[in-house]
Formats: C-alpha cells, sequence, structure tokens
C-alpha cells in the first residue's frame, strides 16, 4: 500500500512540475515598424541606371529615384554630366534624349532600340515575324 500511494504521490508531483511549465508566458514582441513602399512616378524605371526624362537626367539606384545634380561615374569609367552629356569609357562622346536609359554598369540604350525591341516582342506575340513563304513553281 506504502508503494502504491508513493507511486501515485510521485506522479502527481510530475503532472504538477508539467503543468507550473507550460502555464510560463513568453515575453511579448517587439513592435517593428512597416518596410518603406517605393513609390515611382509613372513613366520611371525601376531598373538601376541613368534616364532621361522631361529634359532631366534621373538616376535610380536601388529603387529609388532622384535627379543627378553633380557628375557621375560608372564603374567602367562612363562618366555622365547633368546636362545628359555623357562620356563613354572608351571616349567617345553622347548626347541623352528623352527616352535614353544608360545602366550602372555602362550599357546605353537608345529610345529607338526600345521601341524596335518593343515592335519586334509585339509581332512575335501577335504571330508575325519571320516566316517562310512557300515559293509554286511555274511549269
Amino acid at each position: 500500500m506504502k508503494i502504491r500511494f508513493s507511486l501515485l504521490l510521485t506522479l502527481g508531483l510530475a503532472v504538477a512540475g508539467f503543468a507550473a511549465q507550460a502555464q510560463t508566458r513568453m515575453p511579448a514582441r517587439k513592435p517593428t515598424a512597416p518596410k518603406e513602399k517605393v513609390v515611382v512616378r509613372e513613366g520611371v524605371t525601376m531598373k538601376d541606371g541613368v534616364v532621361m526624362q522631361s529634359g532631366k537626367v534621373l538616376v535610380t539606384q536601388q529603387g529609388l529615384t532622384a535627379p543627378l545634380a553633380q557628375p557621375m561615374s560608372l564603374t567602367n569609367g562612363t562618366k555622365i554630366m547633368a546636362d545628359g552629356s555623357v562620356t563613354m569609357a572608351d571616349g567617345s562622346s553622347v548626347m541623352l534624349k528623352e527616352g535614353d536609359m544608360l545602366s550602372l554598369s555602362g550599357r546605353l540604350t537608345t529610345a529607338v532600340m526600345k521601341a524596335e525591341q518593343d515592335s519586334l516582342i509585339m509581332a512575335v506575340k501577335n504571330g508575325g515575324g519571320k516566316s517562310k513563304m512557300k515559293v509554286k513553281n511555274k511549269k
């Protein structure tokens, strides 16, 4: 009988110990501010680089766009001035026109090049593009 009583007492104390541990409260979470949303005006690209828009040279870096206030040098040696003149790494000079884009690695994409790419993409989507014509032999 004594063994049964001590076994029940031990079991009861163990259950009480587990129940006491389960009721401890976790510390409250620290409040965190939500991440800032990047708001981009219509027409400004989210890609990092330099774009000429509305007669202004705009620089986008890490999703943030700002007007170019002072000359900027790229990693490959290309230099961009606030008026839109660009001196490429090979020494040639180019003036940015409306819609021209320059990546931060120094690759220039003109508005004409973008229009050509867009028209080719639309032609492929619409089933156009390169197609083979059958020629009938006249005998």
